[in-house]
């Protein structure tokens, strides 16, 4: 469960205290709204449908008392869906799942234009596979050990040790390219060695598919 889901389900418990299972239509649809947004996205198809369905009660209700009632319901009706999914560690394998697709289209691009032998496609390799490393990591870090913020990328690793994520061998490993990420994404390209960038790919690689690959 991400960090703040206790805080979107103490909320929504506030808002169903009289029991009824009931909400108020205007206080329910702001609540609903930005809980959808937060933790399904402002583009994703959840938010999407239930604004239809709001768009669609505001037509079609006979008169104001009638209009909120039914937005209640139906607001009420997506806070209990989401809260359910969020409890069930639906929505934050989602979001994981999600990145992880973005994040596995920055390591093709990268391993695409390393095969072009060039210093240039080194360098322009390097730099998508560094911030796909970087991205990996923060993204296995959120979604599994709860660190949030832009902590150190070494102490990052760090808190995956100490919550058991990353084990063995792996932490050695993810903390060898942390040289090799500062000088990709710093342009020190003089550092950079082609045999550094497809290590790391295949190092990110395995990340991806172990943590963040539905």
């Amino acid at each position: 469960m991400s960090n703040n889901a206790q805080l979107w389900i103490d909320r929504a418990a506030e808002l169903f205290k009289n029991g009824s299972g009931a909400v108020s239509g205007a206080e329910g649809v702001a609540f609903a709204t930005s809980m959808m947004t937060s933790l399904y996205g402002p583009e994703s198809p959840q938010l999407r449908q239930f604004r239809d369905g709001c768009a669609a009660i505001t037509k079609v209700a006979p008169n104001p008392r009638n209009l909120d009632f039914s937005l209640g319901q139906h607001a009420a009706g997506a806070i209990l869906n989401t809260i359910a999914e969020l409890k069930a560690g639906l929505i934050t394998r989602l979001r994981a799942v999600v990145a992880g697709e973005i994040l596995q289209e920055l390591l093709r691009l990268g391993k695409e234009i390393l095969m072009e032998r060039s210093d240039e496609a080194k360098n322009a390799a390097a730099v998508l596979t560094a911030a796909a490393y970087e991205g990996l990591i923060r993204r296995i870090a959120e979604e599994f050990a709860r660190v949030t913020g832009r902590s150190k990328l070494e102490e990052v690793i760090s808190a995956l040790k100490a919550a058991s994520i990353f084990k063995g061998g792996q932490v050695g490993t993810a903390q060898s390219y942390l040289k090799f990420r500062n000088d990709s994404l710093h342009a020190d390209r003089e550092n950079i060695d082609r045999s550094q960038v497809e290590s790391c790919l295949a190092f990110s690689e395995s990340l991806l598919l172990k943590h963040l690959t539905d």
